[in-house]
C-alpha cells in the first residue's frame, strides 16, 4: 500500500490509508501483483528463515489462572511452601499469558542495530493485495498497533508484505519479505561460549528456569 500524508494517531492514519485502499480497484494500481503462499507448502518452507511472520492477536489479553498452576514437588514441598509460591507467582500474573495468541508487552530499552555497511536504503514496491484480504490485514494492522507491537514509520527502508494462507484457505498469516534487506546485512560473527565455561557459572545457582522465545518478530 502506497502511503499518503495523514495527521493523527498510527491507527487513525491505518484507517485513512485502508479506506483509500479499498476505494480504489485494484487494476487501478500501479503494483507488483500480490504475493500468496500456502501454509505447509515446499516453497514456504524454503522462505520461512526469510520472512518474519507477525503475530496473531486474536485474544489480546487472556488471562492466565494462576491457581491452576503446577506448583511444588509431590512429597518434597509442603502446602505452606505451596501456597507462598502461588502468592508469588499472582503477585506477578502481570507477566504471565493465558492460553491462545496472546502477545507479550512490546520489550522496551533494547535497539537492534543491523550493520548493511554503505548500503542506501531500499523502498521496495507495494504489492497489491485482494480486498477481501485487505480486511485481515487491516484488521491485524490495527490490533499490532493499539498493543504497541509495531509502530508507524516513516523509514526510507520499505519490504513489502507477504500474505500466507492457512490451510483452511481463509485465514491467513501475514509476513514481511526482508529478503532485500538480508542480502546487506553484515552477519556479527563471534565464538559460542564453551560449555564447561557456562556450567562453572551455576555451581552456586540453587534455582534454574528454562525459558522459550516466542512471538519474535
Amino acid at each position: 500500500m502506497p502511503s499518503v500524508i495523514a495527521t493523527g494517531t498510527p491507527v487513525e492514519k491505518l484507517e485513512l490509508e485502508y479506506a483509500r485502499c479499498m476505494r480504489v480497484n485494484s487494476e487501478e494500481l500501479d503494483l507488483e501483483p500480490a504475493v500468496y503462499h500456502h501454509e505447509g507448502s515446499e516453497l514456504m518452507e524454503r522462505l520461512k528463515d526469510e520472512l518474519a511472520l507477525l503475530p496473531e492477536l486474536l485474544d489480546l489479553s487472556p488471562e492466565c489462572d494462576i491457581t491452576k498452576a503446577d506448583v511444588g514437588e509431590l512429597g518434597l514441598s509442603t502446602d505452606t511452601q505451596n501456597r507462598k509460591l502461588r502468592g508469588i507467582l499472582k503477585h506477578h500474573r502481570k507477566i504471565f499469558l493465558g492460553d491462545g495468541n496472546a502477545a507479550p508487552a512490546p520489550a522496551r530499552g533494547v535497539v537492534c542495530d543491523l550493520d548493511v555497511g554503505d548500503a542506501r536504503p531500499v523502498a521496495q514496491r507495494p504489492r497489491s493485495i485482494a480486498p477481501h484480504i485487505m480486511i485481515k490485514v487491516y484488521e491485524l494492522l490495527k490490533k499490532l498497533l493499539e498493543t504497541g507491537l509495531v509502530e508507524h514509520s516513516e523509514s526510507p527502508w520499505a519490504s513489502p508484505i507477504v500474505i500466507v494462507l492457512k490451510k483452511n484457505g481463509i485465514d491467513i498469516r501475514m509476513c514481511i519479505d526482508y529478503r532485500v534487506v538480508n542480502g546487506f546485512i553484515r552477519l556479527s560473527n563471534y565464538p559460542l561460549p564453551l560449555i564447561d565455561d557456562l556450567l562453572v557459572g551455576f555451581e552456586s545457582a540453587m534455582w534454574f528456569m528454562s525459558l522459550d522465545m516466542a512471538s519474535g518478530f
